[in-house]
């Protein structure tokens, strides 16, 4: 019997199949990535003849986003620490990241050749809900998850946060006299990306949606598979700390800009500077900004598991993937700009909250050199009205703000169109709805029609003056705060960075025996 899922794209749930370190790392890339781009536990249909035999595991888990796809191999192996580091080392290698690269590199072949016999199910029989990309334009990234050695690592390099240190002159196998020290994978391989518990988890908390993990991925390879320099880390979580500490905009490196450091031959990342980039007010800040970002995550989830096309007048309909196209859309912004998106619609929330005219209010914003435009319009209902038939005018209505936008904003192509319930509702529960409207040009009969609905509705008038989305990732912090901080990193003050340490690794030892 088939197993039936629910939802509009038959999305199975989480955890089916998996040992423990496999579906940790599910929860992992469903939180980061949501559950419309992250799978696990799939299979391929390499195994079947005429309707028999076997499906084949594909990988551990898939992402698949956009142009961009991210293959995850994950390997829990025990460290025997009985035996001397060298001989330990050796073997917990082969097992665990040389599997991975072999599993990731087969699966990489298959899926250049055969991406749409990639299945959720190991019966074959339900087909991944989107689109892999073509393999003319793909970009593949190979993500070997090696767990397990994060005790003996810590112990090896005391004081380190147990995670391995990173040589881009280990290629291959591993390397005498370096245990715990991994490099860039197979010589004439494609990059792959070895990451070990400890620093999985620092990535996917530093870059938790999938355009901020896909972005720092590519900018990993370009940096560590550059031949021109030599890169030596002491933990993945440093050179994560580089990135972020270099930035300007939305734009990271893992150096700064300077002649000198684009010269260099080598370069290397010590123990200091993740401790020193949790300490600084300014990321501080960030993580309390932050925060209501997520509510643009929990939107776009509900969206993908409570959606149902039955509400919607057959005029308006769009198919699954068209709809996946405008969830992917939405997704597409990284968690600094969810965060300008979020304070945006709260805006227009408290705007709505405070008006005493009881009209819909609507906000259009645009992004700085983008053609995407979004409008959040906060519609109420009559007290005559059931609940479906002001569910469907308010779709109307939102349908006309989206294709009207055309008009006003005539070099955007792209207009992403959410509708909320008034915030002063007096009934229970509540819904939410998004329409993506994509347009190059104008026909005249489109403008003209535009126009007379745009006189008949009375919305969107030449006066309306668009919010710009502008912010700081890093909020300024107040330069009396800043001098304070400054004179609390003394030289004096070093033991109390050592006790951080101690704390981080406590910590994280902590998870992962709650893990076990």
């Amino acid at each position: 019997m088939i197993e039936e899922y629910k939802g509009v794209f038959d999305i199975p749930p989480p955890g089916g199949g998996l040992n423990d370190s496999e579906r940790l790392l599910a929860r992992l890339c469903r939180k980061s990535f949501l559950s419309l781009w992250a799978f696990a536990n799939l299979h391929t249909d390499e195994g079947f003849n005429n309707g028999r035999g076997s499906a084949k595991e594909f990988t551990d888990a898939l992402l698949a986003f956009g142009d961009d796809v991210v293959l995850f191999s994950d390997k829990h192996v025990t460290f025997n620490e009985d035996k001397p580091v060298e001989v330990a080392w050796a073997r917990w290698y082969r097992k665990a990241i040389q599997k991975s690269s072999e599993q990731l590199y087969g699966a990489l072949n298959w899926l250049r050749r055969y991406p749409k016999r990639i299945f959720l199910d190991s019966r074959c029989s339900r087909p991944l809900p989107i689109s892999i990309p073509d393999p003319s334009k793909a970009r593949y990234h190979l993500v070997a998850v090696t767990r397990g050695s994060y005790d003996a690592c810590a112990k090896w390099f005391p004081g380190s946060l147990g995670s391995h240190q990173i040589a881009t002159d280990v290629r291959g196998g591993p390397q005498t006299g370096r245990p715990f020290t991994v490099g860039l994978g197979e010589v004439a391989k494609p990059f792959l990306h070895i990451f070990d518990e400890f620093s999985l988890e620092v990535v996917l908390k530093e870059f938790d949606t999938a355009i901020d993990f896909i972005t720092y991925l590519r900018a990993r390879e370009a940096f560590l598979g550059n031949e021109n320099h030599l890169v030596h880390a002491t933990g993945e979580e440093q050179l994560v700390a580089a990135y972020q500490l270099n930035s300007d905009g939305e734009d990271h490196w893992f150096t700064d800009r300077s002649a000198e450091a684009e010269k260099a031959d080598f370069l290397s990342f010590d123990e200091s500077l993740y401790p020193s980039l949790q300490e600084r007010p300014e990321y501080r800040a960030k993580l309390i900004a932050d925060k209501p970002s997520y509510a643009w995550d929990m939107l776009i989830e509900g969206f993908i598991q409570l959606g149902d096309p039955k509400i919607v007048d057959p005029s308006f309909e769009q198919n699954n993937e068209d709809t996946a196209e405008g969830l992917r859309i939405i997704a597409s912004e990284s968690r600094f700009r969810r965060r300008m998106l979020i304070g945006s619609l709260r805006e227009v929330m408290e705007k709505a909250a405070q008006s005493k005219a009881g009209g819909w209010n609507a906000r259009t914003v645009i992004s700085e050199g983008s053609n995407l435009v979004y409008i959040f319009l906060i519609f109420p209902k009559l007290a005559k009205d059931d609940y479906a038939a002001y569910r469907k005018y308010r779709i109307a209505v939102l349908h006309a703000y989206c294709k009207i936008a055309k008009l006003k904003f005539p070099d955007a192509n792209t207009f992403v169109g959410i509708a909320f319930d008034h915030p002063l509702k007096d009934y229970s529960g509540g819904s939410e709805d998004l329409f993506i409207y994509k347009s190059d040009v104008l026909s005249e009969q489109e403008r003209a029609d535009m126009e007379n609905y745009q006189k008949e509705l009375g919305i969107l008038p030449d006066s309306l003056i668009p919010q710009k989305l502008h912010e700081d990732e890093f909020p300024q912090i107040l330069e009396k705060e800043r001098q304070s901080t400054a004179l609390r990193k003394t030289s004096k003050d070093r033991s109390r960075v050592k006790k951080q340490k101690r704390h981080l690794v406590k910590g994280s030892r902590r998870k992962n025996r709650r893990k076990k």
